[in-house]
């Protein structure tokens, strides 16, 4: 880990419901593990969007395809969470499926509620528990008659589970899908003020995502830090008081009228590919599609150095 970086990561998450479950802090353990899915569901799914009535895709206020958190979750969970949730292996289906965890987790999360059991048309009410212990899966089942079938879930085996089939997952998928889009950026500060100056880091900013993380990786051994955003706010608000020592941006952002990296400090800028209005100005460089890696560098590392750059090399 980088200095100053102490992001929550996935597998953090996990660690920190089990803490709680240690420490018996069901609340918070239950709260965390109802977020698996959502974090599993977007990456497992990043194609599950929300549509309009006509079919157009809806987009998020940074202009991005806005995820349907919902399907995603519930589709995740059936897939990859279910088996989980037998009371035994040979049960042709989970006794939780992923629509009621979904509602679990949007009563809880939001209300502090647990499962809503008030539909006519429920076959199984459940109920969250502690301490139940009857089986291996910590479940009881009770019947009133003719009436909906009872099932009280217990919160530890609840959190359990989600915990093994978020871990199943990570553990198959880690290598193909980027589980780093789900972290939480966190600066610890005291490592932070030790770290390099603010003239040997770079700001990468790029819609893309995993463009950004390879342009960001292409400029690690250039710069003491490298932080990357997808949206020009973030940024911003990252480098409020504090500028980063070069600005890397691939797009234009037409809709910030005011972008950071042409603030008032003169800060230098390394603007990537096409639609940029040409400025003459001895602190901006232009590169076009494909990049050129090495002479990327090259310009970056003069920057940072205070000096000039003409194409070819610094000056």
């Amino acid at each position: 880990m980088k200095k100053g970086d102490a992001s929550f990561t996935f597998l953090d998450r996990i660690r920190e419901i089990r803490w709680n479950i240690q420490d018996g802090r069901w609340q918070s353990a239950l709260a965390l593990a109802l977020t698996l899915p959502d974090i599993c569901g977007g990456i497992a799914y990043p194609e599950t969007v929300k549509k309009y009535r006509d079919g157009r895709v809806m987009e998020d206020r940074y202009g991005k395809p806005a995820r349907d958190v919902g399907s995603q979750y519930i589709q995740w969970f059936d897939q990859y969470a279910g088996p989980f949730f037998k009371k035994n292996e040979t049960d042709e289906r989970p006794y939780l499926c992923g629509e009621r965890c979904w509602q679990l987790r949007c009563e809880y999360l939001h209300q502090n509620k647990g499962f809503v059991n008030e539909g006519a048309d429920l076959e199984v009410h459940f109920h969250l528990g502690l301490n139940c212990g009857t089986t291996i899966c910590q479940l009881d089942q009770e019947t009133d008659g003719d009436g909906p079938e009872h099932i009280r879930l217990d919160i530890e085996e609840l959190c359990i589970r989600l915990c093994r089939a978020a871990e199943a997952f990570y553990e198959e998928f880690h290598e193909q899908m980027d589980f780093e889009l789900y972290n939480t950026p966190v600066i610890d500060f005291i490592q932070w003020s030790k770290a390099e100056p603010a003239g040997k880091t770079i700001a990468v900013v790029c819609r893309d995502p995993v463009m950004a993380k390879g342009i960001s990786m292409a400029l690690a051994d250039t710069a003491g830090k490298v932080f990357s955003f997808t949206n020009p706010y973030d940024a911003a608000r990252r480098f409020e008081k504090r500028e980063p020592g070069l600005w890397v941006v691939a797009d234009p952002f037409p809709e910030k009228k005011n972008p950071p990296w042409f603030g008032e400090k003169g800060t230098p800028v390394l603007l990537l590919g096409d639609g940029w209005d040409r400025l003459r100005d001895g602190r901006i460089a232009y590169f076009s599609f494909p990049l050129q890696i090495e002479e990327l560098g090259q310009c970056a590392e003069a920057f940072l150095d205070g000096k000039e750059w003409a194409k070819g090399g610094a000056v």
